[in-house]
């Protein structure tokens, strides 16, 4: 039975796959279809942890996942549900950085979720945030190399956290993210999303 996930492989600098992250995709459609982010996320995650499916086992080899949480998601606490070991809680970049938002994300790194924010673009609303950020992901479809440099070399050393390249196409980005001292890589150049399959259903 096909699923309402694809995965898409992490990569560390060895290319080797340390995670994976999940994309809801919808029937036959392999992109993302015309949905609210929250039922997106909810379908993702009962795909995952579900358990007459193999849950994490079959979606991502037991690998960490990513998935998305949008702003609702994040305030209800809905990732609290699911085991913080299996999980990376990925802040969408469409997220209302305000107070709410820091105080939520405060309080799933207490219970020990690892944050990754998507999608970054510095900004006076989002730096603050960087202090809770586990993963940094740079979309390099969305910034020059030069504006990506620049942000590496100003809060690389400042903050703790792992830069993920993302959106990798072209042997030469690789390459450049690998100069710039990225962490992990992600994109069509190491690997497209694939569709999960459930053979196991009860």
């Amino acid at each position: 039975m096909r699923s309402n996930i694809a995965r898409q492989a992490i990569y560390n600098s060895e290319q080797k796959v340390i995670a994976y992250e999940l994309l809801f995709r919808e029937g036959c459609c392999d992109s993302f279809p015309c949905i609210e982010s929250d039922f997106a996320t909810d379908s993702v995650l009962n795909d995952l942890f579900c358990e007459t499916t193999g849950g994490v086992t079959r979606v991502s080899d037991g690998l960490p996942c990513f998935v998305n949480f949008c702003y609702d998601s994040l305030i209800q606490g809905k990732a609290l549900n699911y085991p913080a070991e299996e999980l990376v809680i990925e802040v969408l970049e469409d997220c209302v950085a305000d107070a709410e938002l820091y105080k939520a994300l405060e309080d799933l790194r207490s219970h020990g979720y690892q944050i990754a924010f998507d999608d970054f673009i510095p900004s006076s609303d989002w730096l603050p945030f960087l202090r809770l950020a586990d993963y940094v992901k740079i979309d390099f479809r969305a910034q020059t190399l030069t504006q990506i440099s620049q942000f590496v070399s100003k809060y690389r050393k400042r903050f703790d956290f792992k830069l993920l390249a993302e959106k990798i196409e072209t042997d030469e980005e690789y390459h450049a993210a690998l100069e710039m001292g990225f962490d992990l890589f992600q994109g069509y150049q190491l690997s497209k999303p694939e569709r999960i399959f459930f053979s196991n259903v009860a």
